[in-house]
């Protein structure tokens, strides 16, 4: 019995060790990003938004030149401005869609509509974004980048 256990206690660390191990294929992380949280507000103690989105973020995001925010998708939705500079947004079909100051935008909700966004230009991009979630929805999750050419 005592030799058994040895084995599978064995096994269960090598298992382990090679997932820590393996290189990572799925997150793309952001790079060249401040993100400045604004307030949140959440709701989700009232009975009657129990079905509905009931936490709100706010949030300032700088990105600097030749910045990314990494390939990501969220399980909410979420609109945003862009105050500053331009930002480039990349989706599945790897067509840009660039948004200048001034221009809002919003994400299409869930992990088949996975999206990048860009600063390709010289100086930071700035957006103001609100993501309206329900209670414990991550305002995004990292996603593995498409293949594009």
């Amino acid at each position: 019995m005592g030799l058994q256990r040895n084995a599978l206690v064995s096994a269960v660390v090598v298992a382990a060790a090679s997932v820590a191990l393996a290189p990572s294929t799925s997150a793309t992380p952001p790079s060249g990003v401040t993100v400045e949280p604004l307030t949140q507000v959440d709701v989700s103690g009232f009975s009657p938004f129990a079905s509905l989105p009931s936490k709100f973020t706010f949030r300032r995001i700088t990105i600097a030149p030749g910045g990314t925010l990494g390939w990501h998708y969220h399980d909410g939705n979420v609109v945003a401005v862009v105050t500053a500079g331009a930002v480039t947004r990349y989706e599945t079909d790897c067509v840009p869609i660039t948004y200048s100051a001034g221009q809002g935008l919003s994400e299409t909700v869930g992990p088949d509509h996975v999206h990048v966004g860009r600063n390709l230009g010289t100086g930071p991009a700035e957006l103001y974004v609100a993501y309206l979630n329900r209670a414990g929805e991550p305002l995004f999750v990292d996603a593995p980048a498409p293949d594009c050419p």
